[in-house]
């Protein structure tokens, strides 16, 4: 409080400095041409004069009036677009500048993605009443954007008088998370020592199975059903049924062991899986929930339609890792919560011997739960990998995901 009562006196004095500065010179001058009385003194005196009549015009003169408009489009994107602002100003009146500076302020999420002052035009003298400018972000990541308002500065010639004002616009920008259109994906890629399952077929696992035959000529290796292969001796394919009337439930874990570069895309890749997943239920009409916990929970019940399906998105484009959050805990708040006979995919970053216990519990309880663990572009250490082996073992679908496939089985875990 002191520092701002200090500016606010500060700054007339500051002012009057400066025109006490100005009519020094004026009068040094004037008193120079009087005693030494030539043509060169005076002809100093009145150039000086009008320069120094016109620098207190420039400071008596107010800015003006001016209308600014923010254009940002329809203020929601998808992730890893090009944002493009422009800006017009209007004068109401032609204020005499030599140059005048308008920046578009914004918030700190958005200016850590822009070049320094590139929301920054400077307008040099003209007889323009509308002035306009645009800047462009490219592939703005996900997440919601402020933008506050302008700064317009100018000065005198000499930089003596300045004059600045501020004109607040609030605009906000919603940039929703990526999400791949599952329908086009390829099913399966073969590689010389293992088959990567893309996420169309992990969908599938999870909304369609519906039972088991033996296996036929040409049926995808990837809908082989194991486990009741192990219990038949016979080679087993998963039946799928109909999309319609099938429930199942999203639970994120928002809680991040660090902010490592592989942590946070390995965090941001299980965003656009679960954005993918909502995406492909609304266009197959199935009841999706959405479970986000960590520090706090955000639980949104089985529901179809599009307006469910456009408060979970936005929800996940607003959605901010949590390093301090406790998944486990906000997990076992809400295991009552969970419907019978839903089918539930954790999405994950990491799988802790907490976790681990939980999952258990659900199972327990007849749960049918995937697991999906994000790949954080390391080497998945010793005790991470005992854990995914054992939860394996309880019945769970375990996957690891790395660039939008899902490697399931052995040959990563």
């Amino acid at each position: 409080m002191k520092s701002l009562s200090f500016k606010r006196l500060w700054s007339p004095i500051k002012f009057l400095f400066k025109i006490l500065i100005v009519v020094g010179v004026f009068v040094g001058l004037f008193s120079y041409a009087m005693f030494q009385g030539e043509f060169v003194s005076w002809f100093l005196f009145y150039s000086v004069a009008t320069l120094v009549v016109l620098m207190l015009l420039y400071a008596l003169i107010p800015l003006g009036s001016f209308v600014i408009e923010r254009n940002v489009g329809d203020g929601a994107l998808p992730s890893g677009s090009e944002l493009t602002v422009d800006i017009s100003v209007r004068r109401k009146w032609p204020f005499p500048f030599l140059y005048l500076t308008v920046e578009d302020e914004v918030g700190n999420a958005i200016r850590e993605q822009m070049p320094s002052r590139q929301s920054r035009m400077i307008f040099y003298p003209t007889m323009k009443k509308k002035l306009t400018f645009s800047y462009t972000i490219p592939e703005v990541k996900r997440g919601e954007y402020e933008f506050l308002g302008f700064t317009l500065s100018t000065s005198d010639m000499f930089g003596i008088f300045e004059k600045r004002k501020f004109i607040a616009l609030n605009s906000n920008v919603l940039v929703y998370p990526r999400y791949h259109n599952i329908e086009r994906w390829s099913a399966y890629e073969k590689h010389d020592s293992e088959t990567d399952i893309s996420s169309k077929d992990f969908i599938e696992d999870v909304t369609s199975a519906a039972g088991a035959r033996e296996y036929v000529p040409g049926d995808k290796l990837t809908s082989i059903d194991w486990k009741v292969t192990a219990r038949t001796n016979k080679l087993m394919t998963k039946e799928f049924e109909e999309y319609i009337g099938q429930n199942f439930l999203i639970v994120f874990n928002n809680a991040i062991p660090d902010d490592h570069f592989g942590t946070v895309e390995a965090y941001e890749k299980g965003i656009e899986l679960v954005t993918s997943i909502i995406m492909y239920a609304y266009t197959r009409h199935l009841d999706v929930g959405l479970w986000t916990l960590g520090s706090h929970k955000r639980q949104f019940e089985l529901d179809t339609g599009g307006d469910h399906q456009k408060r979970m998105v936005k929800h996940l484009a607003q959605l901010k890792g949590d390093q301090h959050g406790d998944f486990a805990a906000r997990l076992s708040e809400s295991e009552v919560k969970v419907p019978s006979g839903v089918s539930m995919i954790i999405v994950s970053v990491e799988l802790t011997r907490e976790t681990l216990e939980r999952v258990k519990v659900l199972v327990a309880r007849r749960v049918q739960v995937y697991f999906a663990l994000m790949d954080k572009g390391s080497e998945i250490d010793e005790w991470e990998k005992k854990r995914l082996q054992e939860l394996r073992k309880t019945g769970v679908e375990v996957y690891q995901l790395s660039d939008g496939n899902i490697d399931k089985g052995v040959g990563k875990v």
